[in-house]
């Protein structure tokens, strides 16, 4: 199946190493980063507009996109740039420059004052196919069963980009949202994304981790800590983590497997007062049963 890319170079002078692609194939996001030299930006380079990325702007953008999509059922009309910053926690003059960039890659389109999908975002949701309809009501299943956020995520260099989010009652839209990114190592996600990883490649990819400001009080802390608890895991199947992102919060994520058998996303679900859950082996079954469903999709 063709592959939808955005491919990131270095190109000039600024304060982040390396080049990216972010493409969606199959119906899935996926984010990868190669190694470049030292203090150089990336930056767009070939026949796309070129638009200017750190790595801040990725999970922003991505922020934006989904405000937008949902803005254009809201009976007030499609969200222009003061809702957008507003919404987003973003100053105007920075929701005004991603959002000009995103127009310029076709992600989005502008129509007067207000922002809708743009040609390219609807031509990879037509390839997605069924794909992302049944996530969603995948998601939307495991909200409503259990009261969880719930996610599709993917590897995205050392962290964990959400590309879909379906989020419970109690959970703050800033923190939980599609286009978070949180770290590989103390989240379940991360750990389902890391099961067919060698020792070899988790120690490469964690490489310059200090594993000190995230986390939670059981987060993992060194890499020997982290990969005892992916085998642990992966013999299961499911990943399963306490307190580990956040003091007694559950996290419980299962790969989605393509027709190779390549982990190329994860399913997960986030509950809160963990200690008092007496249904993790119903949340951790659900779990399992999603990723199983949505692989068939990739068939």
């Amino acid at each position: 199946m063709r592959c939808v890319a955005l491919t990131l170079t270095p190109v000039e002078p600024g304060k982040f190493p390396g080049g990216a692609q972010i493409g969606v194939s199959h119906g899935i996001i996926r984010c990868r980063w190669s190694a470049g030299p030292q203090g150089r930006l990336p930056t767009c380079a070939g026949s796309i507009p070129r638009m200017d990325v750190a790595t801040g702007a990725l999970p922003r953008g991505l922020g934006l996109v989904e405000r937008v999509v949902r803005g254009e059922l809201d009976s007030r009309g499609g969200p222009g740039v003061v809702r957008l910053a507003e919404e987003s926690g973003l100053d105007k003059g920075q929701a005004s420059r991603l959002l000009r960039d995103l127009v310029g890659t076709g992600t989005l389109a502008r129509d007067g004052n207000e922002f809708r999908a743009g040609a390219d975002l609807l031509a990879v949701a037509a390839e997605a196919g069924p794909w992302g309809v049944e996530s969603r009501a995948l998601l939307r299943e495991l909200v409503v069963r259990f009261g969880a956020c719930a996610y599709v995520d993917v590897l995205c260099g050392a962290m964990v980009l959400s590309v879909r989010a379906e989020l419970a009652a109690w959970a703050e839209f800033s923190w939980a949202r599609a286009g978070r990114l949180t770290p590989v190592w103390c989240t379940g996600a991360g750990r389902a994304l890391l099961f067919d990883h060698s020792r070899a490649e988790v120690a490469q990819l964690l490489g310059g981790e200090d594993f000190i400001g995230a986390g939670g009080p059981y987060a993992p802390r060194t890499v020997d800590d982290l990969l005892a608890r992916v085998a642990a895991d992966a013999g299961r199947g499911v990943a399963v983590c306490e307190s580990e992102y956040d003091e007694d919060v559950l996290e419980v994520a299962a790969p989605v497997r393509d027709p190779r058998g390549g982990v190329v996303a994860a399913v997960s679900a986030v509950v809160p007062h963990a200690a008092a859950r007496d249904d993790r082996d119903e949340i951790v079954a659900a779990i399992g049963d999603a990723a199983a469903r949505l692989a068939i999709l990739l068939g």
